[in-house]
């Protein structure tokens, strides 16, 4: 039995940066612990496995079998508290329709039952053939789970982008009003307002490009081959998203200090 855990294991790492929601920090804990014991256990696995193919006894056998349920035990606790932190970033995210967490929550809770359920079938093993098949039954199951990582993780990095376009938004339309009372005071604003149709333009793009890293996120398919190549064209589209927000600011931040010095 290969060392099996998908990619998309290592994914949730980067949201780890400026976590402030206890929850998503417990359980983010609880992931790397299990991932550790994961590592450590498959380590115990393959030594094992060598051991009785090698003497093929019967001690050696009830070794490779203990150990192959404790690498399977490890595996599934893996992916279960991956998805569970996973579910606890969604949760602290802004920015997310209710209806999309709702159903992310549905999709995530319906994931983490089924491999409860396959922990439970690994004791009762009594062969390693059985625990072969129990394995073989998770790993087909593994794209779908790897699909919703992927596709939750574009929804919070979405949720964080549409909140900061919230708020420049809310500028710019606080920036044009003041920019028109300049106007009406016959001053020129042709230069501000030049500026301010750029800060619109590259909220307009930034708008393109969310709309680009979901198109590509929601045509995954279980069987694609290269799930993550399709992840990671979607997380540049996420990172051009943010340029343009932060090239909208710099325009706005442009116009506030031409302002200021007239």
């Amino acid at each position: 039995m290969k060392r099996f855990l998908p990619t998309f294991l290592l994914l949730l790492l980067p949201l780890t940066v400026n976590a402030q929601d206890f929850d998503f920090n417990h359980a983010f804990q609880d992931y790397l612990y299990n991932y550790n014991l994961y590592r450590s256990s498959h380590l115990e696995y393959v030594s094992a496995k060598s051991e009785y193919l090698t003497y093929k006894t019967l001690t050696a056998q009830t070794k490779a079998l203990e150990a192959t349920q404790k690498m399977l035990l490890a595996r599934a606790e893996t992916l279960k508290t991956y998805l569970t932190a996973l579910r606890m970033k969604l949760k602290e995210t802004t920015g997310v329709l209710n209806y999309q967490q709702n159903m992310y929550y549905l999709k995530l809770d319906n994931e983490v039952t089924w491999i409860s359920s396959h922990e439970t079938s690994l004791p009762s093993a009594a062969t390693l053939d059985d625990l072969v098949k129990i394995s073989q039954e998770a790993e087909k199951r593994y794209p779908t789970m790897e699909i919703l990582a992927y596709q939750t993780l574009g929804t919070v990095m979405t949720g964080k982008e549409v909140t900061l376009r919230d708020k420049i938004n809310e500028q710019i339309s606080k920036t044009e009003s003041k920019i028109n009372q300049i106007k009406e005071a016959g001053e020129d604003t042709t230069t501000l307002e030049r500026w301010l149709i750029q800060a619109k333009e590259k909220i307009k793009r930034s708008e393109e490009k969310e709309k680009e890293a979901q198109n590509l996120l929601s045509g995954i398919k279980t069987t694609d081959k290269n799930k993550i190549q399709t992840w990671n064209k979607a997380q540049k589209a996420f990172e051009e998203e943010n340029q343009y927000l932060k090239e909208a600011v710099s325009y706005l931040k442009e116009i506030l200090r031409e302002i200021k010095s007239e």
